[in-house]
């Protein structure tokens, strides 16, 4: 296969997958999201997860939230699945400050200075009235090191 056929497969398939996503309720979507385990769409392990957060930008609603900011600030999910859940919340809360987002999404500003991710995860959390549950260092109970 050529770089050229590759492409085409690709765009053609995340197309494929996007309609077929697309013809799904919120709730459908959601309960996708939810679901870590096998089902059809392999959003966890990198196969489809990019266009169901495209479809969230669509569908989405103050419903998917809560949700998603579960997945943006858990910082042990992939990092891909975290950027483009950051992009359906923040266009579902309709949050349009693109430096805050950044800061968010990799502990970055505009200028590409660190800052505290969990800081910035705090604070969206505090705009989108959510509580904040986890920690960017999380670690395990003392009872469970051994």
């Amino acid at each position: 296969m050529t770089q050229e056929e590759f492409h085409k497969f690709y765009e053609d398939e995340s197309e494929r997958v996007f309609n077929e996503l697309n013809k799904l309720t919120e709730d459908d979507l959601l309960e996708i999201i939810v679901d870590r385990n096998e089902n059809k769409f392999k959003i966890w392990i990198g196969n489809d997860n990019y266009q169901i957060w495209r479809v969230f930008q669509i569908k989405g609603t103050a419903k998917s939230i809560k949700p998603l900011f579960e997945i943006v600030s858990n910082l042990k999910n992939e990092y891909l699945i975290r950027y483009h859940a950051c992009e359906a919340l923040f266009k579902i809360a309709n949050l349009t400050d693109g430096n805050f987002k950044g800061e968010v999404q990799y502990g970055r500003n505009s200028k590409r200075k660190t800052v505290n991710q969990q800081n910035a995860i705090n604070k969206l959390g505090k705009i989108l009235n959510l509580e904040v549950y986890r920690n960017i260092t999380e670690k395990n109970p003392w009872w469970k090191l051994w």
